[in-house]
């Protein structure tokens, strides 16, 4: 049976429970009201609920310490994709990248092992040969790494409107590479793929004035 991930609101309130949060104080560390939060909640599962606003799911998301992406994917920021991760491998990602060295190296080499493919066999070998190297083995080319990028500029910049893509530096860094140093055609495309991500936004006319904070 295929996975099915949980609504937006599902998602918060487990994370939630997990640290032990009550609608009260998780606006409280996050900055936000509570009815903000009780809104959130809804999300997925009352069809009367508002979508929230990038910055606060940012906000919440620092709060339960978890990577803002699964929150944008959850509340459709980010476009489902037939091969999008599903939050469990955002989550082993994250458990990963805590992982020393010489431990990624051994996972990676059974996923080297285990896999069919020809390809992906070259990208993890690539990779395990240049650990220090983010980008080793990769297709600057490949979709995924458009969408990674993409992701990544999006939350640093904090950006919420698609004209902000523009603000991107030429010494900015991602995954280890100066934004200057990625070929014209990946920032364009990266580009083109934040403005569309950020276009996806609900129209600010329409919020509740309790959302401006």
């Amino acid at each position: 049976m295929a996975n099915i991930p949980p609504s937006l609101g599902a998602f918060v309130a487990d994370l939630m429970e997990k640290h032990q949060h009550s609608n009260v104080s998780l606006a409280a560390a996050a900055g936000v009201s509570e009815g903000v939060i009780r809104n959130l909640l809804k999300h997925g599962i009352d069809l009367r609920a508002k979508d929230p606003d990038p910055r606060t799911l940012r906000l919440v998301a620092d709060a339960l310490d978890v990577d803002a992406v699964m929150l944008f994917r959850l509340a459709g920021y980010v476009s489902p994709q037939a091969n999008a991760n599903s939050v469990r491998a955002e989550y082993l990602a994250d458990v990963f990248d805590e992982l020393p060295p010489e431990k990624q190296d051994a996972v990676m080499g059974v996923l080297e092992a285990m896999t069919e493919s020809y390809t992906r066999k070259e990208i993890i070998h690539a990779m395990r040969e240049e650990p220090y190297n983010p980008l080793a083995g990769f297709d600057l080319r490949n979709p995924g790494l458009t969408r990674m990028i993409a992701n990544k500029l999006i939350i640093n910049y904090q950006m919420e409107a698609p004209l902000e893509s523009n603000r991107i530096e030429p010494d900015a860094m991602v995954f280890g590479y100066r934004w200057k140093d990625f070929p014209l055609t990946v920032q364009e495309r990266v580009k083109a793929l934040i403005e569309h991500k950020l276009s996806l936004q609900y129209d600010p006319t329409m919020v509740d004035p309790e959302w401006r904070r």
